[in-house]
C-alpha cells in the first residue's frame, strides 16, 4: 500500500509540458496547431517508457538531437518528428 501512495505523489508531481499560446506561435513563426499537435505527440509517444520531457530542460537548439535520438524507439513518422520537434524548440524559449 505504501507503494502505491509513494507512486500517486510521484505521479502528481510531475508537470505536465505547458500549453502553447498564440504568442507562442507568433514568436515561433509557427501555427498554434502545430504546436498543440506536438504537444499532444510528445506526451502520447514519450510518456509510455518515461516522463514526459519539459521543453525547457534543453536549449532550443539542443533538442533536435534528442528528438532524433528518440524518434526510432518511439516509432514515430517524420511528420511526427516534426511537430514533436517544432514544439520543444518553440516553447524551450
Amino acid at each position: 500500500m505504501r507503494h502505491l501512495a509513494f507512486l500517486v505523489v510521484l505521479i502528481g508531481c510531475t508537470k505536465p509540458p505547458p500549453q502553447a499560446t498564440a504568442l507562442d506561435a507568433e514568436r515561433g513563426n509557427v501555427a498554434l496547431a502545430d504546436l498543440t499537435e506536438g504537444r499532444t505527440l510528445l506526451i502520447r509517444k514519450c510518456s509510455g517508457c518515461h516522463r514526459t520531457p519539459l521543453p525547457a530542460e534543453y536549449r532550443a537548439a539542443e533538442w533536435p538531437k534528442h528528438v532524433t535520438e528518440m524518434a526510432e524507439r518511439s516509432k514515430i513518422d517524420d511528420k511526427q518528428k516534426a511537430l514533436i520537434e517544432r514544439y520543444l524548440v518553440v516553447m524551450a524559449k
